[in-house]
C-alpha cells in the first residue's frame, strides 16, 4: 500500500473528515478505487479524531501450502476427468475420422486413479480454507490467494478461447463430427465451471451479495457432482480389478504364444523339422513356455511335418473390435481353451 496514501487517510480521519468525502477527494485526484478502499479499510472508527488501525492478516506457511495443494489438485482433477470423459466418448461414439486410433484402457484406469486421488484432497483443502476464511474474513484479500485464483481463471479463459478456436477450425476443415463436438463440449463445461465458480467467489469477496454466494456454491457443487459421476462411469467401463488382471494375463499369454511361434519357425529353418516339444526350442526359458497364471506349460501339438497347434486357456474373450489390446487379428481369442493352428514359414 502506498505510504503517502496511507498517511493522508490517517490524517483525514484524525481530523474527523467523513470517509465518503475522503474517498471522493482521492478518486478526483485519480487514485485507483481499489487502493482507496483498501486504505480506508485499514482504519476502524474509534474515538473522535483517533482512528484505530485494523489488524493486518498475513498468510501463514501452512495456509499457503493448503492453497497450493488445493489449486494443484484442482488442475489434476480437471485434466483426469477430461481424459475419462474423452475415453468414454471414444468408446461410445466412433466416427470415420477416429478409425485406427486405439483407446488404451490403461489410460482410462490411470485417469480414474488420478481423479479418485485428487478429488478428496481438493475437497479437504477447500474445507480447511473455508473454515479459516470464516474465522478471519480479511484473508480473502491476501495476495497468494488472489494470485492463484486469477491464475486459475486465466488458464480457464485460455482453454475456453482455444476450445472455441478449435471448433471453428474443425468446422472449416470438415472435421466437425459428433465425437469432436462432444469432446469440445466437455472442455467447455470443465473450463466454464472453473471460471464461473472462482469468478463468483471474487464477486462474493467484493460485494458479499447473497445471490452471488449461492451461484458460486451451485457451480462448485455441480462440478464436484459431475466429477464423481465421471469417475463412476469410468469405473463401470474399465471393469473390476479382477477383469483388469484377467485382461493383463490374457495379453501376456498372447505375447508368449506369438514369441513361441516365432521361435518354432526359427527352429524349423535351422533343423528342417518341427520341435517335438517346446522344451527343445532354443532361445527360450521356462517362464516363456509356461502360462503366467497357472504356471502350466503351454499346449503344443504337432499335426504333421509342416503344421502344429499351440494354445492355452484364456480367462476372457478378446473381440475383434476391442481397442484396449492392439493384438493381431489372427491371435484374437474367446474365453476358454483356444488352440491356434499354424504352419511353419507362414506369417499371421
Amino acid at each position: 500500500m502506498n505510504v503517502e496514501l496511507q498517511q493522508y487517510v490517517r490524517e483525514a480521519l484524525t481530523r474527523g473528515i467523513e470517509r465518503e468525502r475522503i474517498r471522493t477527494t482521492l478518486l478526483a485526484a485519480r487514485w485507483p478505487a481499489v487502493e482507496v478502499d483498501s486504505a480506508l479499510a485499514s482504519w476502524a472508527d474509534g474515538e473522535p479524531g483517533l482512528p484505530v488501525p485494523r489488524r493486518r492478516i498475513s498468510l501463514s506457511a501452512r495456509e499457503a501450502f493448503q492453497h497450493l495443494v488445493m489449486f494443484a489438485t484442482l488442475y489434476l482433477l480437471t485434466i483426469d476427468v477430461g481424459v475419462v470423459l474423452f475415453v468414454l466418448i471414444d468408446r461410445r461414439f466412433r466416427d470415420a475420422l477416429s478409425v485406427g486410433r486405439d483407446t488404451d484402457i490403461s489410460t482410462l484406469r490411470w485417469s480414474i486413479s488420478g481423479a479418485i486421488t485428487a478429488l478428496p484432497i481438493f475437497l479437504a483443502m477447500t474445507q480447511f480454507i473455508d473454515r479459516s476464511l470464516a474465522a478471519e474474513p480479511e484473508k480473502r484479500h491476501l495476495g497468494v490467494r488472489r494470485w492463484l485464483t486469477y491464475l486459475t481463471m486465466f488458464v480457464a479463459a485460455l482453454v475456453l478461447i482455444g476450445d472455441f478456436s478449435t471448433v471453428i477450425s474443425a468446422f472449416l476443415s470438415g472435421g466437425l463430427t459428433g465425437n469432436f463436438v462432444l469432446k469440445a463440449l466437455v472442455v467447455f463445461a470443465i473450463a466454464g465451471v472453473v471460471l464461473g465458480h472462482y469468478l463468483g467467489g471474487l464477486r462474493r469477496d467484493e460485494v458479499d451479495a447473497e445471490t452471488v454466494r449461492q451461484r458460486a456454491s451451485v457451480l462448485g457443487r455441480l462440478g464436484v457432482l459431475a466429477s464423481a459421476l465421471a469417475i463412476v462411469a469410468g469405473l463401470w467401463t474399465a471393469g473390476t480389478p479382477q477383469d483388469a488382471r484377467r485382461s493383463v494375463l490374457d495379453a501376456r499369454r498372447v505375447e508368449d504364444l506369438m514369441a513361441l511361434a516365432a521361435a518354432i519357425d526359427t527352429h524349423y529353418r535351422s533343423n528342417a523339422r518341427l520341435p517335438a516339444s517346446l522344451d527343445l526350442i532354443e532361445w527360450t526359458n521356462a517362464s516363456s513356455t509356461q502360462d503366467p497364471g497357472t504356471r502350466q506349460p503351454y499346449s503344443y501339438v504337432v499335426d504333421d511335418s509342416l503344421h502344429y497347434r499351440i494354445g492355452t486357456r484364456f480367462d476372457s474373450s478378446d473381440s475383434l473390435d476391442a481397442r484396449e489390446q492392439p493384438i493381431p487379428k489372427y491371435w484374437r481369442h474367446r474365453s476358454g481353451v483356444v488352440m491356434f493352428t499354424r504352419s511353419v514359414g507362414r506369417s499371421h
